[in-house]
């Protein structure tokens, strides 16, 4: 198709002609070997390429922009299809900052922070209760039971230590090998004591 011809094509399918826009989708988008290369390489999923194709084209028709044919169509629509994954990386990386919860944590006396991605425990609305029974499950017992006592119940040590019948002694070091633990698997640099295996941690 000749530069006039594809000047007048797209301006056919901007005015509702459905002939022309089904042409200029099939032949410029789904048919555009460079775009569909482009998409391959910057988008994972198969599904968001059709969706990016199909904005793409949506804001191709829906452009005031003027078309002169001063580049080839094919040029044009790469362009228009490569700004179309640029938005969706910008509002995918958008999302995921929004479904971002900050926690903090206290470790060797440190206060210390860690943002979670809410996507990686599979749900959409969040409180700090069901953020903190979601770290409580990282630890086994009887670890977890000292730690949540201390952190969700804010009771003394002496207390902890009257409810789970064990010396004051023990529970701190429970309670000292949960948040070495929890920082560990959070990214926390290793300093400290050495934790060894699970067997050991639940003693």
């Amino acid at each position: 198709m000749s530069q006039p011809d594809e000047v007048a094509l797209l301006k056919k399918a901007r005015q509702g002609d459905q002939s022309a826009r089904e042409t200029l989708y099939l032949t410029y988008f789904s048919g555009n070997k460079q775009v569909l290369k482009l998409l391959s390489r910057e988008v994972k999923n198969p599904a968001d390429r059709e969706d990016i194709l199909h904005d793409a084209w949506l804001s191709l028709i829906r452009s005031p922009a003027e078309f002169r044919g001063d580049s080839r169509l094919h040029t044009f629509v790469y362009r228009v299809v490569q700004i179309t994954i640029l938005q969706k990386h910008r509002s995918d990386r958008a999302d995921r900052e929004d479904k971002m919860v900050r926690l903090t944590f206290e470790f060797e006396g440190e206060e210390r922070e860690r943002e979670l991605a809410i996507h990686d425990y599979q749900f959409d609305r969040i409180d700090a209760g069901e953020t903190a029974e979601k770290l409580y499950a990282f630890l086994p017992e009887p670890l977890r039971t000292a730690f949540r006592l201390r952190l969700s119940e804010e009771l003394s040590y002496e207390e902890i230590a009257a409810v789970t019948k064990a010396p004051v002694n023990t529970v701190a070091t429970r309670i000292f090998k949960a948040r070495a633990l929890l920082a560990r698997l959070f990214g926390a640099p290793a300093d400290g004591e050495e934790i060894r295996s699970r067997g050991q941690l639940s003693r």
